[in-house]
């Protein structure tokens, strides 16, 4: 099939206005923000790979225009910004319906190095005791330095019954752990009756199905309970759908008032407001909260605590500090484009991406409460619910 520039150029580019075709190989576009571009030494490299490469094939126009892409994607030099092909794509997909096959953990990018966000519950990640800040310098031997956060993921998944060999830096301390890929059945969500009188929540994640699940398990219980007070554990919870986290926020912040605002291109500020009904607005509140607490978690946790003020307590740990917000843009041969398109602010404002959210209360986690079965953090979350 010939290959058609202009229909790459459209395909490609489309977000860009006001292009015009100079020549075949003299594409010039001009933008609000930038000067006029001309195309013609892209469109004359390609004209010479096709012409004198000597090893061309058909099947060699569909990598190059997936590499044009993606290297256009990495010169934007975010760690949350990324092309994914069309196998990508679908397997990005399948993980937000709430299953795929590998270790179960969730990762991203920590001051330039891949690392553990959080390992979920029950599964091989956190069988083998990987932790949330764990760095990851090496996929089988591979490091993973020069590695976009997309292609590390793909290295870490794999059928089940495989597995991957990982090089941890923990402090400083670096080990490799071998972990047996698993079909990875996501939890969303937990509830249940601490020493009898205590409402304990736990959300492992925003997805989907979270709000309808929040709804339908917990608000019920809760108030069949009588107790205008709970605990909310978002440890480990390493976000998912901004749509979600502003659904179960609607929970806690009366209808109409800001649960977030979202910084734009151009500085230009959008507000989210609570979609309501706000049945727990009146409750005292314990959030526990942990470096594994990333995104949409953060949201929340951070939204109840300007809002509730003195009856809302954070115990716990810093969260990872992720405050951007990316769009998931398909593209017309089934590839995709994940692009940060703003950073997020809680109601008051402030911004904390890079930064986190400080627990009111510090209580850490140490490897010798994780094998001995001890949870600190919760049982202060307890101890403070009580003198509510």
């Amino acid at each position: 099939m010939k290959f058609n520039f202009k229909t790459f150029f459209i395909s490609v580019f489309a977000f860009w206005l006001g292009f015009s075709l100079c020549s075949l190989y003299g594409y010039q576009i001009k933008s609000k923000l930038t000067k006029e571009i001309d195309f013609s030494p892209f469109f004359e490299a390609w004209k010479n790979v096709e012409e004198k490469y000597y090893n061309f094939s058909q099947q060699d126009r569909e990598k190059m225009l997936q590499g044009a892409i993606e290297g256009m994607i990495k010169s934007l030099n975010d760690p949350y910004s990324d092309y994914l092909d069309p196998q990508e794509t679908a397997e990005f997909e399948e993980n937000l319906e709430g299953s795929y096959e590998g270790i179960g953990a969730e990762v991203g990018i920590r001051d330039d190095v891949l690392t553990i966000i959080s390992p979920l519950k029950g599964t091989p990640a956190e069988k083998a005791g990987l932790m949330a800040g764990d760095k990851i310098i090496e996929i089988n031997g591979e490091p993973t330095k020069k590695m976009s956060l997309t292609e590390a993921v793909l290295k870490i998944r794999g059928r089940a019954g495989t597995t991957v060999t990982l090089t941890i830096k923990r402090n400083n301390k670096i080990f490799k752990v071998k972990i047996k890929r698993a079909k990875i059945a996501l939890p969303i969500l937990d509830f249940k009756m601490l020493e009898g009188e205590i409402p304990y929540v736990q959300i492992y994640n925003f997805y989907e199905e979270a709000p309808l699940k929040f709804r339908s398990e917990v608000v019920s219980k809760i108030f069949q309970s009588n107790k205008k007070k709970m605990i909310l554990d978002l440890r480990n919870n390493p976000g998912g759908l901004l749509s979600s986290a502003v659904q179960i926020a609607g929970f806690f912040v009366k209808e109409g008032e800001i649960i977030l605002k979202e910084k734009l291109k151009g500085g230009e500020i959008e507000e989210f407001t609570s979609p309501g009904p706000g049945v727990f607005s009146d409750f005292k509140i314990i959030i526990l909260i942990n470096k594994g607490s990333a995104s949409a978690s953060e949201i929340l946790a951070g939204t109840i605590k300007e809002h509730f003020k003195n009856n809302a307590i954070l115990i716990g740990e810093k969260t990872f500090g992720k405050g951007t917000v990316q769009e998931f843009v398909k593209l017309q041969d089934r590839s995709s484009l994940k692009i940060t398109v703003a950073s997020w602010l809680l109601p008051s404002g402030k911004s904390i991406e890079k930064i986190g959210i400080k627990p009111d209360i510090e209580v850490k986690m140490t490897k010798e409460d994780i094998n001995k079965g001890r949870d600190p953090q919760l049982k202060r979350a307890i101890e403070e619910i009580k003198k509510f």
